[in-house]
């Protein structure tokens, strides 16, 4: 018996096959898809994180401008060694270090600083720091309009002498230098630093026969002031330096805060600054195809 069929289930027949043809096709794009994806993802990952070839190196430049204030700091000690004694019942404390450099006050005076620029501290810090000979009895600080080196040195003279006549001497003192305005000593150090940072890496570019590109990073190196004072100070480095961010490292209780006065340093404010750049090589534009000049 001849079995026909009829034209109505052929027509679904080639719709039902047509239909999962193209349903393969989908699950076989979607699996490319899928596939392909995450290694597109991949790839760009990689190329984003492989290391940028160039050179790196760290610009150092510094500024100077003349001081318009200072700050003096000189701290008297005992000169025979012991232990501080306590204050005598009733009495109030630090009173008697007041008195005891009261010479010393006054021999500033003397000399031409207005007592409402003097100031006396008397700290347990300053009580518990010893030098030489005994512990230290008080700080007295001197406030100076225009300094010069030789103004500087009278006072530290004058105070000297004064100190004296209570059987104290000067064991630690320090001067800090200040300027109204810092910006533009600042701006001034980062120019001279960032100028050297490009000198340092046109020479290594040589060296090393590499075109140097574009400079595409620059990152701040912090400054340790407390580490440089410290051959000074020991651990009771100072930390406040005029135009200069505080120093990352804390101190144990110095009892003189400023830099160490140096009797050959000129009365100024200087600002340092240290910069990181790094610098393309091998890709340079037509403007960095040139050998870098010596």
């Amino acid at each position: 018996m001849h079995r026909t069929e009829s034209p109505l289930f052929i027509g679904q027949q080639r719709r039902t096959v047509g239909s999962a043809v193209r349903g393969s096709l989908v699950a076989a794009v979607l699996a490319l898809t899928v596939t392909v994806g995450p290694l597109s993802v991949v790839a760009a990952q990689d190329a984003a994180d492989a290391p940028t070839r160039g050179i790196t190196v760290i610009g150092y430049g510094q500024s100077s401008a003349p001081a318009e204030t200072a700050v003096l700091q000189m701290l008297a000690s005992q000169i025979e060694f012991g232990g501080p004694r306590p204050p005598d019942p009733g009495a109030t404390p630090g009173a008697e270090e007041r008195e005891a450099v009261v010479p010393m006050v006054d021999a500033l005076v003397a000399a031409g600083v207005a007592e409402e620029d003097v100031e006396v501290v008397v700290s347990p810090v300053v009580g518990q720091f010893y030098g030489p000979g005994g512990p230290g009895v008080a700080r007295v600080d001197v406030r100076i309009d225009g300094p010069t080196p030789e103004r500087v040195r009278e006072l530290v003279d004058a105070a000297i002498v004064g100190a004296a006549e209570e059987d104290l001497v000067l064991y630690q003192i320090g001067v800090g230098y200040g300027v109204s305005d810092c910006a533009p000593l600042e701006r001034q150090a980062r120019e001279a630093a960032l100028a050297d940072a490009l000198a340092r890496a046109e020479l290594q570019a040589e060296l090393m026969s590499m075109p140097l590109g574009q400079a595409v990073s620059s990152s701040d190196v912090p400054l340790s002031y407390s580490e440089a004072f410290a051959a000074f100070y020991g651990g009771f480095a100072p930390t406040q330096v005029a135009c200069s961010p505080p120093a990352p490292v804390p101190t144990t209780g110095a009892p003189v805060s400023v830099p160490p006065y140096d009797p050959t340093d000129e009365a100024e404010v200087n600002v340092f600054a240290q910069v990181e750049v790094t610098y393309e090589t091998g890709s340079a534009g037509p403007e960095t195809d040139a050998t870098p000049a010596a």
